[in-house]
């Protein structure tokens, strides 16, 4: 067990508030935070599943601008991308998948009620946030589609009969700059707008020594506007429309020092002059051919009609989605213009939901609908072969003559695969609670999941010297895939008092079947291009709580995830392959606690325990260097931490009677050790050593908090870690494989460094 490192300063930021107000004012209830898990708005301490909620007002408080960064307070929920920023990886209780590829996602994420397909989608800015719910577990039932470890659900604001809003805009170091506005407007008694838009960029976080460039610089722009109307007393509808663009530079690859292999860096030194090795593993420094570069668009259409039929209630949400990411990365990483690669990703697709709710004042209550799923998703992959490729790359391989050879054939691209992918999905669910008593209810729910997928994957190699290095032709045109599940869940919740409720729940998950989408060094074939299904099921006993006069929540959770035919996804140094590898076990506990011992004062804590391994996989890729697949089983899974925790104090201090107040926000988030490889074979090279980020922030607020000027600052340690650490591609052809030693050179994919800024908010009207 790695213990966590508490300094002098990390322990003030929370000792000094902490003793401070016990000479405080008399203290307050807590907020009540309102999620919609079970499709109806109930409190947060009423809806017995494990669930981490996060306010509006926490998300601007603490600064939070993305998804990546709210996984840092939630426990057992961790969200990293790659070498590519797109190609993201969403995790709870250690159980995830990249999503980008053909295999999807192991957490659903759902935006206003609207299924989210790809986690490169969910990348850009939080805007106008009302709530984001982290819901552990699988959610088969009322949320269905690929949740086999749970589902994130973000909520934004709606119109409401208020004229107001807020201008918020923002500077910091790397450039930083940030620029966002809210208008809320009722137009009449019946129809209100909501418009939000945000802007922020900053300069690259990296810096290349090799071409003497910043590098990672970075844009975001979110625009959404809503426009709610009561057609009359029993209907009313939500139009929403949004737009999202990220333009980066690229994610900050370095190559860990101690990692380096003579062997490599001698081929590099020898080919181009100069090798990748730095000093420093997380110094945000590299030594590489970095060309990369991301554009990501996306835009969509939704809209949430809602009316009464009897004394049940109708909603209908249909929405339409359309997402393209053109991505260019230097893939090798070397010293020299080897292979850069053109990554694009086009996906297009139609939802239509429909529910049907009970009255809640009744025995007996339920939920029930309808949804169907259409996706359009295509995958576009290209390898240039860049300008040192052919010579000296190649003629060092194979000689004069294939040098030759190479240049007179096609360079851009020099090898190209297509995958086109149709999904139909379409699913039945119910879901109902028998109130058995005033303290205690049964839950009982199921849902019919039918998914039908059509694709196809092509690869040709129009240089057939650079092909026959890694890229093999291949036509498999007629790929399918047809599966169907049934999941359920049965719950049981006791209120023991009016403050204590006991729940016990057994559940289960599906997430479909699908195809590798990529290029490979020998042709795969049809068979080896399509996986199975995985299925999960899940055992959680818990207990939510308030207490000392309604100032105090806590809730704790223990669970058992078990996860059938789970879907690894594996690197060999040249290609992915997805493939179902057996069984693997995730228990643990999680715990959410909220405290406000005065009404100046409020903490926030949630700690995750995980205790997680194979119970079967014994065909598990080879450790570098060698051919003999491993027997895994009984190992610790990747991206599988035993402590993650988090702690947020916010206190304010009134300034006499002006109305105004100092306001100080200390946080602690720590993450421990895990392997978080690419390549599922438990290489220690791999581990990621636990680690703390502390972020504070400090500022004056107006009276009536009309206006807010606040100072921060995020990783003040300046902690070096790595998000993703990978092999080095093709590491076996340019000598980066120490096969006796079974190591390989490792990339590492470099989290933040130290930041700081200073933001000036004003609200008006409402």
């Amino acid at each position: 067990m790695t213990m966590i490192k508490v300094t002098p300063a990390r322990l003030a930021l929370f000792l000094i508030p902490l003793a401070l107000f016990l000479n405080g004012t008399a203290a307050a209830q807590i907020e009540e935070i309102t999620v919609t898990a079970t499709k109806r708005a109930k409190s947060i301490q009423d809806v017995p599943i494990s669930i981490s909620a996060y306010s509006g007002d926490f998300v601007e408080n603490s600064d939070i601008r993305t998804l990546q960064e709210l996984s840092l307070y939630a426990p057992n929920f961790t969200f990293a991308t790659s070498s590519q920023p797109t190609n993201a990886r969403i995790i709870i209780r250690g159980i995830g998948s990249v999503g980008n590829a053909g295999i999807e996602t192991s957490v659903g994420v759902f935006v206003d009620g609207v299924y989210f397909p790809r986690p490169g989608s969910v990348l850009g800015n939080l805007l106008d946030v009302e709530a984001v719910e982290v819901l552990r577990g699988p959610q088969g039932t009322l949320f269905g589609r690929n949740t086999a470890a749970g589902a994130l659900s973000v909520r934004t604001r709606d119109p409401s009969g208020e004229f107001g809003g807020n201008i918020q805009v923002g500077a910091g170091d790397y450039g930083a700059f940030s620029l966002s506005g809210v208008m809320n407007a009722p137009m009449s008694d019946t129809l209100a707008a909501r418009i939000g838009v945000k802007y922020s960029e900053r300069d690259g976080y990296g810096f290349n020594t090799l071409t003497n460039q910043e590098i990672g610089e970075r844009d975001d722009l979110t625009v959404r506007g809503k426009l709610a109307i009561d057609f009359s007393d029993t209907v009313s509808g939500t139009l929403t429309l949004d737009y999202n663009e990220i333009n980066t530079g690229g994610q900050i690859l370095e190559l860990l020092p101690q990692t380096a292999s003579p062997v490599f860096d001698g081929t590099l030194n020898a080919l181009f002059g100069a090798n990748a090795t730095t000093a420093d593993g997380y110094d945000q420094v590299i030594n590489q051919d970095h060309q990369d570069f991301v554009n990501d668009e996306q835009w969509g259409a939704a809209f949430d009609l809602e009316f009464g039929l009897g004394s049940h209630t109708v909603r209908s949400i249909t929405a339409y989605r359309d997402w393209e990411a053109d991505n260019r990365e230097s893939a090798l990483r070397i010293t020299g213009d080897v292979l850069p690669r053109n990554h694009k990703y086009f996906t297009e697709t139609v939802s239509q939901e429909f529910q049907i709710l009970s009255p809640e004042d009744q025995p007996f209550t339920y939920v029930a609908g309808f949804f169907y799923y259409k996706e359009d998703y295509d995958i576009d992959e290209d390898f240039d072969a860049g300008a040192q490729a052919c010579v000296p790359v190649v003629f060092a391989l194979a000689g004069a003559g294939a040098a030759s050879l190479c240049s007179s054939l096609p360079q851009n691209p020099a090898t190209d695969s297509d995958y086109m992918q149709d999904l139909t999905s379409t699913a039945v669910f119910a879901q109902g609670t028998f109130n058995v008593s005033d303290q205690f209810s049964i839950t009982v729910g199921g849902r019919y999941t039918k998914d039908e997928k059509e694709g196809a994957f092509i690869q040709t190699a129009p240089n057939a010297v650079i092909g026959s290095l890694f890229r093999a032709p291949e036509s498999v045109p007629d790929l399918s895939s047809d599966d169907d599940a049934f999941t359920w869940l049965l719950n049981g919740s006791w209120f023991v008092s009016d403050d204590v409720m006991l729940f016990a729940t057994v559940s289960t998950g599906f997430k479909g079947g699908g195809f590798n989408s990529g290029g490979a060094g020998a042709a795969l074939g049809r068979a080896a291009r399509i996986f199975d299904p995985e299925d999960s099921t899940n055992i959680e006993l818990g207990i939510k709580s308030k207490f000392w006069e309604d100032r105090a929540t806590a809730n704790v959770t223990l669970y058992n995830t078990e996860l059938d035919d789970f879907q690894d996804r594996s690197f060999d140094g040249i290609s992915f392959l997805t493939r179902n590898a057996g069984k693997r076990t995730q228990s643990g506990v999680e715990v959410d606690v909220t405290l406000t011992p005065s009404d100046q004062l409020t903490l926030f804590g949630g700690l995750g325990y995980l205790d997680a391994e194979f119970d079967s996989f014994d065909a598990a890729s080879p450790l570098p260097g060698s051919t003999t697949p491993q027997n895994l089983s009984g190992a610790r899974p990747h991206y599988s931490p035993e402590w993650q925790g988090s702690l947020v104090a916010d206190w304010g201090i009134p300034m006499g009677d002006s109305g105004m107040q100092w306001f100080i926000r200390p946080e602690f988030m720590y993450i421990g050790d895990q392997n978080v490889g690419g390549n599922t074979n438990n290489n220690p090279q791999s581990i990621q050593d636990g680690y703390g980020i502390t972020n504070l922030r400090v500022g004056l607020a107006g009276a009536d908090d009309r206006w807010q000027v606040t100072a921060y600052g995020k990783n003040l340690g300046d902690e070096g870690y790595c998000e993703v650490i990978f092999d080095q591609p093709l590491g076996a052809q340019f000598g980066a494989v120490d096969a006796t030693a079974n190591t390989v050179t490792q990339r590492c994919v470099v989290g933040e460094p130290r930041t700081y800024g200073v933001t000036f908010r004003y609200n008006y009207g409402e």
